[in-house]
């Protein structure tokens, strides 16, 4: 790198003092040039001046008198000339012929140039000395800027390309040469593998969309088959149910028409078949609830009066048997959005599914996350089974005996809270004991 670098130095130093050469040569001709006439110029002016002089003296002195003035004039070195016109100077080598016009004459003058050239010539040196100086000072200056503003960038820029070579590829850089020599034509190598990379990053961009939209579609249709599955489900689930009061009632009919036959009474028969019918009858009305929940203006909830509402309702339930109830929800948390009705059925429904799994201890604990109003079931009951925890809102899946429960009461829950715009979660109790409800419900704020 630092011989690559005093090459590069050594090509810009080459340079500027080439140039300044050049520059100072062209500028030192122009100064001489220009020093020499303006020498010349004042020594011209300072011999007419005198001939001017001269001429006036004369005239003052000799009047009219031609020879007089001729005496006088020779005796100054010059030529007094009566009746002639001035012609404009001459210049022969280094003497230069002036002429004062007077009145009548001409007074004709001659110099030597010679001392103007001499002193000219004595300014040659210090302007070519000066003229060097100022050269060298201002090539070391502006070689010291090049080396800061282009020199050691394109160190640094030789480095990176040498880091980024990749192994069993083309190198970018050329072994030879100096920095510029090294980085012009990889700057064209970079530019190259630079489209290609971005060409290969578009196809590889393009294949990711093409397996978006198949991972799309096999999303879709998965989402369509488990549809299909929940659809089979309900369907299996609605048989199940409906079909054992159905085969209840089709027993009890063919033992109706048989004591009918033999005279017998009919009305223990009657009525067993009448409550199988009616539990035929709930089962299609929940469903039907599942399905269509009944509209209804959501309004604010207190939840504690629900909570002890819900409590009022199920302590007189004959399936509350020894089991302790705990309501723990403060007077101050935020008001529910809902119906306070199906709160309590919501509630109730929990309570009751505790009881039904021989919890002796039930806690009803409100409290507020984020500003928003939770209440959690608490029981210590059998507890969650594991395979339970995916499926325990699904429609017709229960953990109890069919004689216990239809499987649509935790359903109707979660579809209820997801129309008041909360959720209902469960999780496994504290140590693997009982179950925890989670009812979250959004906050109410009233239409301005």
């Amino acid at each position: 790198m630092s011989e690559r670098r005093f090459g590069l130095r050594l090509r810009l130093l080459a340079t500027l003092v080439g140039a300044g050469l050049l520059c100072g040569a062209l500028l030192s001709v122009f100064l001489l040039l220009r020093a020499r006439d303006e020498i010349t110029r004042r020594h011209v002016a300072t011999v007419r001046q005198d001939l001017r002089a001269a001429a006036a003296s004369i005239t003052t002195s000799c009047g009219p008198d031609a020879s007089c003035a001729t005496r006088a004039a020779s005796a100054a070195g010059l030529r007094w000339l009566p009746g002639m016109r001035c012609d404009p100077p001459r210049r022969r080598g280094a003497q230069l012929t002036l002429c004062e016009q007077v009145t009548g004459a001409a007074l004709i003058g001659e110099t030597d140039l010679g001392p103007a050239a001499e002193q000219a010539r004595a300014l040659v040196a210090p302007t070519l000395g000066a003229m060097l100086a100022g050269l060298l000072l201002l090539v070391a200056l502006v070689f010291w800027l090049l080396d800061r503003l282009l020199v050691l960038p394109l160190g640094r820029i030789d480095a990176a390309l040498d880091a980024i070579s990749a192994p069993g590829t083309e190198p970018l850089l050329t072994e030879g040469g100096d920095l510029l020599g090294r980085l012009a034509p990889a700057v064209l190598r970079l530019d190259a593998r630079l489209r290609e990379e971005r060409s290969r990053v578009q196809a590889q961009i393009a294949q990711q969309q093409q397996s978006n939209r198949e991972l799309l579609a096999a999303r879709e249709e998965v989402a369509r088959a488990e549809r299909l599955a929940s659809v089979g489900r309900l369907a299996a689930g609605v048989a199940h149910e409906v079909g054992n009061p159905m085969t209840a009632l089709i027993g009890y009919l063919g033992i109706l028409e048989e004591r009918l036959r033999k005279g017998g009474d009919p009305e223990d028969y009657l009525a067993r078949m009448s409550r199988e019918a009616s539990r035929i009858d709930r089962i299609l009305r929940d469903l039907l609830t599942l399905a269509r929940p009944p509209p209804s203006q959501l309004a604010a909830v207190d939840l504690r009066a629900a909570a002890d509402n819900a409590r009022a309702l199920v302590t007189a339930q004959p399936t509350w048997k020894e089991c302790a109830l705990l309501v723990q929800v403060p007077s101050d948390l935020p008001p529910a959005r809902g119906d306070e009705h199906y709160v309590v059925q919501v509630l109730l429904n929990l309570l009751v599914n505790s009881a039904k799994a021989g919890a002796k201890s039930v806690q009803i604990v409100g409290s507020a996350e984020g500003g928003r109003p939770v209440l959690e079931v608490i029981d210590d009951g059998r507890g969650l089974p594991v395979e339970a925890a995916a499926r325990l809102f699904e429609p017709f899946f229960t953990t109890s005996t069919s004689s216990e429960g239809t499987g649509l009461g935790l359903a109707l829950c979660h579809a209820t809270m997801e129309r008041f715009g909360g959720s209902i979660a469960a999780r496994p109790g504290p140590g693997g004991r009982g179950a925890v409800f989670t009812l979250r419900f959004a906050t109410f704020r009233a239409e301005a």
